[in-house]
């Protein structure tokens, strides 16, 4: 039996493929939370955000060690480190799954459709908190095959709107925070802060970029970095609208892009 704080396990497990330290708790009746856990960073601040949401494709969190956390197994230490734990979400990254695959064809396309809109659906719930998840990428996005919704998971450098960002995953983050990310190098104090803020307005529109960064990268097999051509003439079994959502979703200029989940699942309804 296995211990962490107030919970008891029957058993612990690695599990590759998310975060890289990652495990499974199983408790009776073989129902499995999630633990992720770090020698050197604390999820206190994840552990605090999380409890302002109440999302089904958003995990719940359980419990957060307060300095590190001790894992017993039979009330041996086995160990010592930061933690979280929350619900498990089961399931493919979203893009790793396509990668198997290769890129959808004609048959295939509804399904990325649902995919998609299904991923809005917890963007559109964050946005409307106020929040900015600032951190989507494949990894992030977790495809369960049996309801066939996507969970958003991995909320570590989730932002209020408007607010500095925490860190960022250069290939999929936005331009803004890009731009954003390169000001804060030069920044030494709280007045540099507020210039940067002034300057640069971090929201909704961020994370809908990073979707279109992986809608491209399911669509066509290859990351936009790698090439200016639209979708469509990589992959033509995409239809001219799903194209148009792409790239609508891409625009550099965040007054240009598509501006709500909600705008994109409406968009993916017309397909």
């Amino acid at each position: 039996m296995y211990k962490i704080g107030n919970y008891e396990f029957e058993n612990f497990k690695y599990r590759p493929g998310h975060r890289a330290n990652y495990g499974i708790l199983t408790k009776p009746g073989n129902s499995e939370w999630g633990m992720k856990y770090s020698p050197t960073y604390s999820y206190d601040r994840e552990y605090e955000v999380l409890k302002s949401f109440s999302h089904p494709q958003i995990p719940k969190r359980y419990e957060s060690g307060t300095g590190r956390g001790e894992l017993y197994e039979n009330d041996k230490l086995v160990l010592k480190e930061y933690y979280i734990v929350l619900q498990n979400f089961e399931g493919e990254d979203l893009v790793e799954l396509y990668k198997q695959n290769g890129v959808p064809g004609a048959g295939e396309i509804e399904n990325v459709i649902k995919y998609i809109a299904s991923a809005a659906e917890p963007l559109q719930y964050l946005h409307s908190k106020g929040y900015v998840h600032a951190d989507i990428k494949p990894g992030h996005l977790i495809l369960n095959p049996d309801s066939e919704t996507i969970g958003l998971i991995d909320l570590e450098l989730a932002i209020k709107e408007g607010e500095l960002i925490k860190g960022l995953t250069v290939e999929y983050a936005s331009p803004e925070q890009k731009q954003m990310n390169n000001l804060l190098r030069e920044v030494t104090d709280e007045k540099g802060e507020k210039a940067v803020l002034q300057q640069i307005k971090i929201d909704g529109k961020t994370d809908l970029y990073t979707m279109g960064l992986i809608l491209f990268e399911v669509l066509t097999g290859k990351v936009r970095a790698q090439t200016s051509q639209p979708p469509i003439e990589i992959n033509n079994a995409v239809p001219d609208k799903l194209n148009e959502i792409t790239l609508g979703l891409l625009e550099e200029d965040p007054s240009n892009r598509i501006s709500s989940a909600e705008i994109l699942k409406s968009e993916l309804a017309t397909i």
